[in-house]
């Protein structure tokens, strides 16, 4: 049988498996249900629920509840509705859709994974609740089906969450990634399932997920367990020598747990366990814009043996106190503790001459070897993450002359080890955050400091070092109407370049320094509708710095990151919501000359835009209340890079657009289950080809193919 035909078929087959599985569901939900009577009151059925792509609330920029358009800050936010439609199959894939976000790399094998860049700078790191860096590796493997949303915070954070730099990072120079993990809640008893089925050239995926909540105790307790599964086989391990290689398998859960003995404490655990086994991927070479080396767009240096393996757990306890109608206290503490194996061929020499003519020429100097690989790259390593923190929120709206206030008070502890070689070295951070937004009448003037004190424990091979930082920022908004707010900050961010050494070996402890200058205007042309754009400035110095001559690092590096940034996101009608930006970046390393290619170089795009829009079809019966969507992601030209410098002008990436299409249909038309629909999609829709990150210039992460996606989603 071909191959192709009964890749479809067997997907077609478990797509339709799925379907025994809803007497187990219905029964599930019967067992939960109890047989009291409640009155709800006349129920109107408005039609097929819209997306909502604008939150009402975030809290990433001030550990606070804050409306988005009264930041002095911006946030885009990737709500629980926006991810459930794009359905996407990891953080990078969910983070693509806003631009000025691009990760160095796809891999287990690259030395910070799961690790992105905003605005420009690099090394930022995902955290949970704004507050427990998820470490080395998890950002690669975490579900966004467990995500209630992910707000991605721009600029400079340090005076808030602190720095994370104390391990061989630059992170919090350009934002922070906060991820908030589904949690059991007390809005009732609910059962929801999504399944989707995506067959492609060569490719196919299988992904499906359970998210079960029960209520009992008379309301006062509450269990939720969301659990995944994604079976995928990507398009390389149809070509070379790692053709026939197992599909990745990978299983997620997160069981929490809460109780709330009054309505004025909630006690609560939220937990999460992952397990992945993927076949390894280190990218191809590039050479204009094309796979060089001889690479075709779908191959791999790597074997059909060659596998990346990861296990992580993750357990959150929590305390929700509100002890008065004015103060809240939240105490948590954290866990994450990460397991890593991996093997992995990288497609290129040791001696690197070969590769260096083929790049500065398009020739090999030995044309026998068309593809140049090392030996195997074999990795295995833990990481372990404690956190703890208390947050005082104090909020008062009545003061003399019209005043409001607001003051936020967080002390807090980290502490983070490995076996990995390059991130071994345990480190402890001691911090404290006290922050200040006072209103009147049209303006609010936000303040913070944030205090932190890291050292590296004592090794048996390395002495201990210690260092300090303090982290002060500074915001306005003025708010003359309703639907028109200005907007401003200042912060300046300090973190100690721990776990380095200098040419001389020494230890350096001096901090690298980031400033940012912002400022910008909010509109809201309709009522749900905000139309968003805003200026920045980023001055990082004090960065390490590579010198390839002793491969060593020294630190002085200096760097400017300018830009603008542009968003529309909410509302257009009762039927029509939309998300949009544009993010310009443009770079500038200060510590090259003037005619140096390297000082200005588009590192990453310097103009990227990401479109996504849907609409409920109303007006004839045959169509009504069917959901049609579409998404548009543009990345303009760069460049790929060897550790973020500037290599040639012939290894670059041709600008990309790549277009995503999808329907949701209501069973309820033909006569089925309110609340269930069959989902339809295209992603990139004309298959484009196209470069999605890389992590040096031999090592660049082609983008996924055309691939069709048949699936269904509903509630009980």
């Amino acid at each position: 049988m071909n191959n192709d035909v009964f890749v479809t078929m067997r997907n077609f087959s478990l797509f339709h498996f799925s379907f025994f599985l809803f007497p187990f569901l219905f029964s599930f939900s019967a067992l939960a249900a109890t047989n009291e009577v409640a009155d709800l009151g006349t129920v109107v059925v408005e039609g097929s629920a819209l997306s909502k792509y604008r939150p009402e609330k975030t809290q990433g920029a001030t550990f606070t509840s804050e409306a988005p358009e009264k930041l002095p800050t911006v946030v885009d936010t990737l709500t629980e509705d926006f991810i459930r439609e794009k359905n996407p199959t990891d953080l990078n894939d969910l983070l693509r859709w806003v631009p000025g976000i691009d990760t160095g790399g796809t891999s287990l094998l690259v030395r910070q994974p799961g690790l992105f860049t905003i605005r420009g700078m690099g090394g930022t790191e995902p955290a949970f609740d704004g507050v427990v860096p998820v470490g080395r590796g998890p950002g690669l493997f975490m579900d966004p089906m467990m995500l209630e949303r992910v707000e991605v915070v721009k600029g400079p954070v340090g005076s808030l969450s602190g720095g994370g730099g104390a391990q061989q990072n630059n992170n919090g120079a350009g934002g922070s990634i906060n991820m908030y993990l589904k949690g059991a809640n007390f809005r009732g008893d609910e059962i929801s399932f999504s399944e989707n089925t995506s067959v492609g050239r060569n490719t196919w995926r299988q992904r499906a997920m359970v998210d079960a909540n029960e209520v009992f105790g008379e309301d006062k307790a509450a269990v939720r367990l969301p659990v995944s599964f994604d079976i995928y086989s990507p398009v390389y391990t149809a070509y070379g020598e790692q053709r026939g290689a197992r599909p990745r398998e990978q299983y997620t859960a997160a069981p929490s747990f809460a109780i709330r003995p009054n309505d004025e404490v909630t006690f609560g655990v939220k937990t999460m366990f992952i397990s992945s086994d993927s076949p390894s991927y280190i990218g191809v070479p590039v050479f204009r814009g094309e796979p060089g080396g001889g690479y075709g767009w779908q191959e791999s240096s790597c074997r059909r043996t060659d596998r990346s393996r990861y296990q992580g757990m993750y357990v959150n306890p929590y305390v929700d106190w509100q002890v008065t109608e004015d103060w809240l206290l939240k105490f948590g503490g954290a866990f994450m503790y990460s397991h890593v194996e991996q093997t992995t061929r990288e497609p290129y020499t040791e001696s690197g001459k070969g590769l260096q003519n083929y790049f500065a020429t398009g020739h090999w100097l030995d044309e026998t070897k068309k593809y140049q690989t090392t030996g195997f790259s074999q990795s295995r390593f833990f990481n372990r993450n404690f956190n703890l923190y208390a947050r005082s929120v104090y909020t008062k709206e009545e003061l003399p002359y019209g005043f409001r206030n607001t003051l936020m008070v967080q002390p807090d502890f980290y502490y983070r080890d490995s076996s990995s070689a390059a991130f071994g070295i345990p480190t402890s951070r001691y911090g404290a955050t006290l922050q200040d937004s006072l209103g009147w009448e049209w303006f609010t003037l936000l303040g913070g400091i944030r205090y932190d004190y890291f050292r590296e424990n004592e090794t048996e091979t390395m002495a201990k070092s210690a260092a300090y930082a303090f982290s002060p920022r500074g915001g306005l908004t003025i708010q003359p109407l309703e639907w028109l707010v200005f907007f401003g900050n200042l912060s300046y961010t300090e973190t100690p370049t721990l776990g380095y050494s200098n040419a001389d070996g020494t230890r350096p402890t001096d901090p690298w320094t980031a400033r940012q200058m912002e400022g910008g205007l909010r509109l809201r042309p309709l009522e749900k509708l905000w139309f968003s754009a805003s200026y920045y400035q980023i001055e990082q110095e004090n960065t390490p710095v590579y010198d390839s001559t002793i491969q060593k690092y020294y630190f002085e590096g200096h760097n400017v990151s300018r830009g603008v940034e542009l968003s529309l996101t909410g509302d257009i009608t009762e039927n029509w919501t939309v998300m949009t930006m544009y993010a310009y970046n443009f770079y500038t390393d200060c510590t090259k000359a003037d005619s140096d290619p390297g000082r200005d170089f588009e590192r990453n795009p310097r103009h990227a835009v990401t479109l996504n829009t849907s609409y409920r079809l109303h007006g004839f019966d045959l169509i009504d209340d069917i959901v049609i969507g579409g998404g548009y992601r543009f990345r303009s030209k760069s460049y790929a890079c060897f550790r973020g410098s500037y290599v040639n002008e012939n290894l670059y990436f041709d600008p990309s657009h790549v277009f995503d299409i999808n329907m949701a249909i209501p069973f309820k038309k033909f006569g089925g289950w309110d609340d269930w629909y069959l989902t339809l999609g295209v992603r990139n829709l004309f298959d484009a080809r196209y470069f999605e990150n890389s992590r040096h210039y031999y090592e660049c992460f082609v983008g996924e193919p055309r691939t069709f996606e048949i699936g269904l989603r509903g509630k009980f």
